[in-house]
């Protein structure tokens, strides 16, 4: 029996939310693993601390006009520090290069393992400005600093994509952007140190 018109429009509307539900989350405000928004919800409620409220809030803004922008930068396999998922693997990070209170970005991940967990970092280097804006100091290093800012989850198809506005300190960076395995911590893509400000 042939399906009906009707039914082929439904189908195909499902099939159109599934499709645009995979390819990207709603925009996130990450002041942490354990402290994040997801302003996709039914009236998020941000945080009340005013420096926080006020990132969030002008994050928000941000997103409410979707802007493109200005910067994009590939996600590539590591060298041998590091571990390769596939060939296939990779990734493109978009920022603002200056925003207010923190990094405004949208990071775009393909070819990971499906239904998988993954660290995002930033990564700082004791020679460049930043290092001593992020919190943890690396491990068998007494200079260099690191801040895993969000855990994510890859769908079905070993794909993420969401926009984020992460909260950080005042100041002039350049960092590395990592996404590391849960599983063994080790890198799966980066890009080298790239140059931002936080207003």
């Amino acid at each position: 029996m042939k399906p009906t018109l009707p039914s082929l429009r439904h189908a195909l509307a499902i099939c159109a939310l599934l499709v645009t539900s995979r390819l990207a989350a709603n925009p996130l405000v990450v002041f942490g693993k354990q402290e994040f928004y997801d302003l996709g919800a039914p009236a998020p409620q941000g945080p009340t601390e005013p420096d926080k409220k006020a990132f969030f809030e002008a994050y928000k803004g941000d997103r409410s006009v979707h802007p493109s922008y200005e910067t994009a930068l590939d996600l590539i396999n590591p060298p041998s520090w590091g571990k390769t998922i596939s060939t296939q693997t990779h990734g493109v990070i978009q920022i603002h290069p200056s925003f207010a209170g923190g990094l405004a970005c949208r990071l775009t991940l393909d070819g990971l393992l499906p239904d998988h967990d993954y660290i995002l970092t930033l990564n700082g280097n004791p020679a460049l400005p930043g290092n001593d804006l992020f919190l943890s100091a690396v491990p068998g290093s007494a200079t260099e600093r690191y801040y895993d800012f969000l855990i994510v989850k890859s769908d079905g198809q070993g794909h993420y994509e969401a926009d984020m506005g992460i909260c950080l300190k005042r100041g002039l960076y350049k960092a590395r952007c990592y996404v590391k395995d849960t599983s063994d911590f080790r890198i799966v893509l980066y890009h080298d140190y790239f140059p931002f400000e936080v207003k």
